[in-house]
């Protein structure tokens, strides 16, 4: 007989899930929303991108309280651009929506687990899947995303005018050192800690079926 603790606490319990779906599914909506207004301005606005300053002696910044004892540097410089810059353009459009994708699927695993929990079925294998893709598209993003960018700035700044090295003049424009072994640290552990999460859930349901076995 069902007694009225254990129907009350399904209730809550579905409750909760249904909160958590709901949540997750406006800020999904919420985020991708944004994310399209920011690729339609990265294409209809101007192009700004960081680079740094080098000069054999320094840039003197001059500011007011500079002394013999103290002086003042400039070593950035943001620069900004309305030319077409196609492959600029294009290349940080990806990189947003790459980003834009991994938090999709974020939210869509959040809801798949939801529904296993719903189900009675928390521990499915396919609930498993969905966390090491979620992974997989985590650790790549965690790659690709910034090497993105930082070709995207490269390519806008070889289209600029501006001198890229001491041949030009005595103060000239570069980026900042980026590569693939650069990633983007917290996507890097994020992967990481959901491929661990996979395993675990794995063995949780390993666990789980032998359980069943000797009831």
């Amino acid at each position: 007989m069902e007694t009225t603790g254990g129907s009350s606490g399904r209730v809550g319990g579905r409750m909760l899930l249904t909160i958590v779906v709901v949540v997750t599914a406006v800020l999904t909506l919420a985020v991708l929303l944004n994310d399209l207004v920011r690729i339609i301005y990265i294409y209809e606005g101007a192009y700004d991108l960081h680079a740094e300053l080098g000069s054999h002696d320094g840039v003197p910044a001059k500011l007011d309280g500079d002394d013999s004892a103290t002086q003042s540097w400039l070593w950035g410089v943001l620069l900004s651009s309305t030319a077409p810059l196609p492959v600029s353009r294009t290349l940080q459009a990806t990189a947003l929506a790459l980003t834009s994708l991994n938090f999709l699927a974020g939210g869509v695993t959040i809801i798949v687990l939801c529904r296993r929990l719903w189900t009675r079925r928390p521990f499915a294998r396919s609930a498993a899947v969905w966390l090491f893709a979620l992974s997989a598209l985590t650790l790549l993003t965690a790659w690709l995303a910034p090497w993105l960018r930082h070709r995207a700035d490269a390519s806008a700044l070889a289209d600029m005018d501006y001198s890229t090295s001491a041949a030009g003049g005595t103060v000239w424009v570069q980026l900042p050192h980026s590569s693939l072994l650069s990633p983007d640290g917290t996507a890097l552990v994020l992967g990481v800690v959901l491929a661990l999460a996979g395993v675990l859930y794995l063995g949780v349901r390993r666990l789980q079926r032998d359980s069943d076995g000797l009831v």
